[in-house]
């Protein structure tokens, strides 16, 4: 009996450093849990390479030579994905908008804060201000920080 590719075969072979005599030994079908033993389950290479020769190219016209790719005209969408069909179900987890930071302009805007500008802001203390001046003109400042993010906010 020959090993026809539609036959789910799922072989079950312990570790060898030499690949080719699993094809020669004991393997346990992982379908049906059968022993079972024989090269003829396995197909060779060169029916493989063969059969990727042989195989149609179905994205472009004519047999053989140049050949021209095919148009294609999309005549519906298909959402497909992990949760695809229940996607009108689920909640969507933005808790708020995507903001996209020009850091430059947030540098630019520190080093011309002033303390009563910065005290509407949020930011409180003296200390705090210096610190973030003094991190701007290092171009070294940490857009995660709440002072910040009170800046970018206010930008």
């Amino acid at each position: 009996m020959l090993y026809h590719p539609s036959d789910s075969l799922k072989p079950l072979i312990p570790f060898s450093s030499d690949p080719q005599k699993a094809v020669y030994e004991p393997f346990i079908d992982y379908e049906t849990g059968r022993i079972k033993e024989g090269f003829h389950y396995f197909k060779p290479l060169r029916r493989t390479i063969g059969q990727y020769v042989e195989h149609p190219e179905h994205k472009f016209d004519g047999g053989t030579g140049v050949l021209e790719r095919k148009h294609v005209h999309a005549d519906s969408v298909v959402y497909i994905g992990k949760e695809a069909n229940s996607i009108d179900e689920q909640e969507l987890d933005v808790k708020q908008a995507q903001v996209f930071v020009d850091e430059r302009l947030v540098y630019d805007f520190i080093l011309d804060l002033t303390l009563e500008k910065a005290r509407e802001i949020g930011i409180k203390h003296r200390s705090a201000l210096a610190y973030l001046k003094k991190k701007a003109k290092e171009m070294e400042l940490n857009f995660e920080s709440r002072n910040v993010k009170r800046i970018v906010m206010h930008i």
